[in-house]
């Protein structure tokens, strides 16, 4: 056997001086080809000091660190990707396993299998923990069709090719189930062998918490949603900058992002300040992808007034923030043929630019209320434009902004889930084309590099876009007062670790016009 042992540490300070003698001793008679990855997530114990001195003075020892606490997922996840051996075996780092089981288990892989998956012999420590494990496992088992008698007995080895071949996503304990459900995806030989479980003497477990807990159920709703419902396929991710032409700040930092960064589109405000000034940077960049960003808020429409007395005050400007449009809206001010007008005038005015437009989406999302969606279905329609935009984000980090104000944005995700859902049999009735999912609205102006590392690793299979908002000055903030740190999200989609993310993830970066071309359809 040429053999990866992987071992996620979180504060093992007391078992650590244990694990590479009793590493070896498993190992030895199986293997003389030995690798002992060492992932510590974030510990607070030393742990990651005492790692980083083993990897010194032991050749066969890798040392990963995580800057801070991810998750049992994540860290298991970084350990089998740093794995470089033809097999893989994950096990705890406090040693539930006793090296002669583990060397019996060992000896029964074959040629014949791809997976060796251990479950416990024996009891779990105390009844809460055997009511947990039994109710766990036949719901597993009753969701996802998995017949395996213990999904999260922490000893699976694993072909190294079976691997490469997973998308695996859970930052936590869903992990070991996610393993076994991507193996029998894949179609993989799995044999099952009892080993006697030996709860731990030092350290302390996590497992039973109530947040594992909740994160678990979690993780397994996200897992069901993405494979369950018919999404397959590699990850594909459209990664689109709004706000292209509002101004000239913004307008270099989406090409920065584009021609430095992972930025694949970018979306054109024909209402913005520098509307030209976004044309010509588009005109010598043909490789960009093109969306049309339409507006009803903040600024001056580009139709005639008197044609839209409905959408502007008397001095001739779009309601000023989505609230205030949205009590005009409420009060029945904002009408249907006013909407169209203006929404017209934008899509002539960048049309007329030559250059060509692959998708629609909105400043703010407006564009998916009850009486705009039909509108802007029309004119896609009418224009040739087969993709629209629907911000149907399933997840709601609080992205950076306090506790009010993250729970004020879950809030109003919670209210554009609702309009998604009701605005989607629209947008497929009438042949759009939609992605999968969308991230960055609770993210909006606070994408961070580690917020889309963690993003782009957890991408299920099928199309993602995510929305951004780089900048080269957080100056421009001065004039709009959004809050929106401009500069933090250019740093962030042109970071290396964002890069090898996607490249370490085998994510394909794509773009709208991709998408419709791979469907036969053009824009």
């Amino acid at each position: 056997m040429s053999l990866s042992f992987v071992y996620p540490v979180y504060n093992e300070i007391e078992n650590l001086p244990h694990l590479l003698p009793e590493t070896r001793r498993i190992a030895e008679g199986f293997t003389s080809d030995l690798e002992v990855v060492l992932v510590d997530d974030g510990s607070t114990d030393g742990s990651g000091a005492f790692m980083a001195r083993l990897a010194d003075e032991h050749p066969c020892i890798v040392a990963v660190h995580h800057a801070r606490n991810r998750g049992l997922g994540a860290a298991i996840r970084t350990g089998l990707s740093a794995a470089t051996k033809d097999l893989v075996l994950y096990m705890d780092s406090d040693f539930p396993v006793t090296v002669e089981e583990a060397r019996a288990a060992l000896a029964k892989f074959s040629d014949e299998v791809d997976l060796l998956i251990g479950y416990r012999l024996g009891r779990a420590e105390g009844p809460r923990r055997e009511i947990m494990s039994w109710t766990y496992n036949r719901l597993i088992r009753v969701a996802f069709g998995l017949k395996v008698r213990d999904v999260n007995f922490a000893f699976k080895l694993i072909r190294r090719s079976l691997l490469t071949q997973m998308r695996l996503r859970s930052e936590g304990s869903f992990i070991d189930a996610e393993l076994l459900l991507e193996a029998a995806r894949l179609g993989a030989r799995a044999r099952e062998v009892g080993i006697h479980y030996h709860p731990r003497t030092a350290g302390v477990s996590t497992a039973a918490s109530t947040r594992v807990v909740l994160h678990i159920f979690r993780e397994m709703w996200r897992y069901w949603r993405g494979r369950g419902v018919g999404r397959s396929g590699p990850a594909r991710l459209i990664v689109n900058a709004d706000d292209f032409g509002l101004r000239r700040e913004i307008d270099l930092g989406v090409i920065e992002a584009f021609e430095r960064g992972i930025v694949t589109s970018a979306s054109l405000m024909a209402a913005g300040a520098s509307f030209d000034h976004a044309v010509a940077l588009a005109r010598s960049r043909p490789a960009l992808d093109l969306g049309l960003h339409l507006v009803l808020t903040e600024g001056r429409p580009v139709s005639a007034c008197h044609r839209i007395p409905g959408l502007v005050d008397r001095q001739g400007r779009l309601p000023p923030t989505w609230g205030s449009f949205l009590r005009r809206y409420a009060a029945g001010r904002v009408r249907a043929p006013e909407v169209e007008i203006e929404l017209r005038a934008q899509i002539e005015r960048a049309l007329a630019t030559g250059l060509r437009f692959s998708h629609i989406d909105s400043h703010q999302h407006l564009h998916m209320l009850p009486r705009v969606l039909p509108v802007v279905i029309g004119l896609a329609s009418e224009y040739g434009i087969a993709a629209i935009r629907c911000p149907r984000q399933l997840s709601s980090p609080g992205a950076g902004r306090g506790a009010a104000g993250a729970v004020g944005r879950r809030a109003q995700l919670g209210a554009l889930r609702l309009l998604c859902r009701l605005g989607e049999r629209s947008l497929r009735g009438n042949g759009i084309l939609t992605a999968d999912e969308f991230r960055g609205f609770t993210e909006a102006g606070r994408w961070r590099t580690d917020s889309l590392v963690s993003t782009i690793e957890g991408l299920g299979p099928g199309l993602t876009e995510v929305g951004c908002h780089p900048g080269a000055d957080d100056a421009v903030d001065r004039d709009l007062g959004w809050g929106y740190r401009w500069e933090q999200e250019l740093a962030a989609l042109t970071s290396p670790e964002v890069a090898d993310a996607v490249t370490q993830g085998g994510v394909g970066l794509t773009t709208y016009r991709d998408a419709l071309s791979r469907q036969g359809k053009s824009s």
